[in-house]
Order: C-alpha cells, then sequence, then structure tokens
C-alpha cells in the first residue's frame, strides 16, 4: 500500500493559529458567533469556558473534525477549510494532539502506537521508525521498558505519556492537549505540566490546552482564552484575568477553588 507522503508546506505565517468571525450553530443552538482568537508561535494558551461554552466544538473545528457554520482558522497562514482533503492533511501533519482518553490503538503496542502516524505519512522504514518511536518515548519521559506493553497495562500517567509520544512522533509544531492532566493525581499532574512546558521551550512547540486544572494555568500558561457569551470573553496572562470584572471569570479565579490554588502558589 502506498504511504500518504505530504510535501512540507510554504509561505508559512509566523502565528501557527488565526481565527477570525468564526461561527458554529446546530439548528437554533449557536455555540461561537463571530469568534476571534490568535495564537503566537511558541506560546503555551489555555482554553477555559464553563460546561457547554465550546471548548470541545472549538477544538475540534480547527483540527478539522468539524466544519465550522462560517469564518476562518488558519493554521500556519493556511485557511483550513479551503482546497482539497489532501491539502487539509497537509496542513494538519504538522500538528499532534493529546486526546483526553490518551486514544490509543488497543491492538497495537506502546511501541507501535507511537509509530503509527510515521508508517503512514513517511518513508521511513519500520525499523527507523521504531528508532525514533524509542527517542519519543525518552522524551515523554516514558521507560523504555514500556515499549511492547499494551495500552490495558498502562497505568493512567503512562497513558497520557505515550498518547504525548505518539503526539510528536512526526515533529509537529502546534501542540494540542485536551485535559492532559485529567485523571492524574496531584503530584503525576504536576509532573505532566513541568514535562509538557519543558518540551514546549526546548523543541520551540506552540501549546493550544483545553484544561479545567488551575494549577496548570498558574504553572505553564502563558495566556489564557476565556470562552464565554459565545466567543472569547477575555484573553491574556493570568495576572490580567485575576483582575477582570466579567462574572464568570471572576468566580472561576476567586471562588473558593480559585483561592485555594493562588494560596498554594503564593
Amino acid at each position: 500500500m502506498k504511504r500518504k507522503v505530504l510535501p512540507p508546506l510554504d509561505n508559512e505565517s509566523d502565528d501557527p493559529i488565526v481565527i477570525t468571525g468564526l461561527n458554529n450553530r446546530f439548528g437554533t443552538n449557536v455555540i461561537h458567533e463571530d469568534l476571534n482568537l490568535t495564537v503566537k508561535r511558541g506560546e503555551i494558551l489555555a482554553i477555559v469556558g464553563g460546561s457547554g461554552s465550546g471548548k470541545t466544538v472549538l477544538l475540534r473545528s480547527i483540527l478539522g473534525l468539524q466544519k465550522p457554520t462560517s469564518g476562518d482558522i488558519c493554521l500556519f497562514g493556511h485557511k483550513l477549510y479551503e482546497g482539497s482533503e489532501a491539502r487539509t492533511r497537509q496542513i494538519l501533519a504538522k500538528t499532534g494532539v493529546l486526546f483526553q482518553s490518551g486514544a490509543l490503538f488497543s491492538t497495537l503496542s506502546v511501541v507501535e502506537n507511537i509509530m503509527a502516524p510515521m508508517m503512514e505519512f513517511t518513508r521511513l522504514s519500520r525499523r527507523e521508525a521504531q528508532s525514533i518511536a524509542l527517542l519519543k518515548m525518552s522524551l515523554a519521559g516514558l521507560p523504555l521498558r514500556a515499549a511492547d506493553l499494551m495500552p490495558s497495562e498502562l497505568s493512567g500517567g503512562m497513558i497520557k505519556r505515550a498518547a504525548l509520544a505518539r503526539a510528536l512522533a512526526l515533529d509537529a509544531q502546534l501542540l494540542f492537549l485536551d485535559e492532559p492532566t485529567a485523571g492524574l493525581d496531584p503530584i503525576g499532574a504536576a509532573a505532566f505540566d513541568t514535562l509538557i512546558k519543558e518540551l514546549a521551550r526546548s523543541m520551540d512547540l506552540t501549546v493550544f490546552m483545553i484544561t479545567h486544572d488551575l494549577d496548570s494555568l498558574y504553572a505553564i500558561c502563558d495566556e489564557i482564552a476565556v470562552l464565554a457569551d459565545r466567543h472569547v470573553a477575555e484573553k491574556g496572562p493570568v495576572e490580567q484575568l485575576e483582575k477582570s470584572d466579567h462574572p464568570w471569570i471572576h468566580e472561576y479565579f476567586h471562588g473558593p477553588r480559585g483561592r485555594l490554588s493562588k494560596k498554594e502558589k503564593a
């Protein structure tokens, strides 16, 4: 079977994500209305918002899984929903995704899961792909003895790290994380936050993260975008958002959990 090898993109923009005038609606249910968002290169940006604010719909739209009703999504300076499906795949090949559940292939070993993107989109031999997969495991902090384990044999933390290694398999420049610390104990979550920050800095990654974890916001995020009222209500560093008078934002950062997190960081 011929592999779908994709050539590099040309004329790339400095801003990996630029969203303008985005609208998403399902029948009469409006999820996003005139949403605008820019994510700068090398930035760790978190998306927060209440239940039903459209965080998952936004992520799916950016990943090409759900075409928006209207508006533009540009990745690396290229409109995502213009041109052929092959062009869209070419753009998305520069991204990596860590889904909340890990989404590992249950019938493949850890190393085979990490090899999968390389076997589909590159001309690497199986041996070459395996060598790179082992390197990605090390970068993700996963012991090499886990290479031949099946996903069912992994702990929750190991599943996260295996999924992260797979997300980095094609040397992604833009990394998407969906609730990366969900299900982890506080120590494991803190270690995973540190890993993400170190990888982002050392590999010049841009990180787009959906999270409810206040500790993550304080520990590693450069900017936070708040989804409320069907659009990005406010965007800025955590110190700026702490001063916001928007009702939801104020409650989020100054409610009982917000106060506890801030106290722990002091």
